[in-house]
């Protein structure tokens, strides 16, 4: 469970940096 909130987090500061970037990763999950 605390691994899947790291990548949460992760997911959401390279989301904030790059919008297009944070989408293209959903498929990635």
């Amino acid at each position: 469970m605390k691994k899947l909130l790291q990548m949460f987090t992760t997911f959401f500061k390279i989301g904030s940096f790059t919008f297009g970037g944070g989408y293209a990763m959903i498929p990635l999950i």
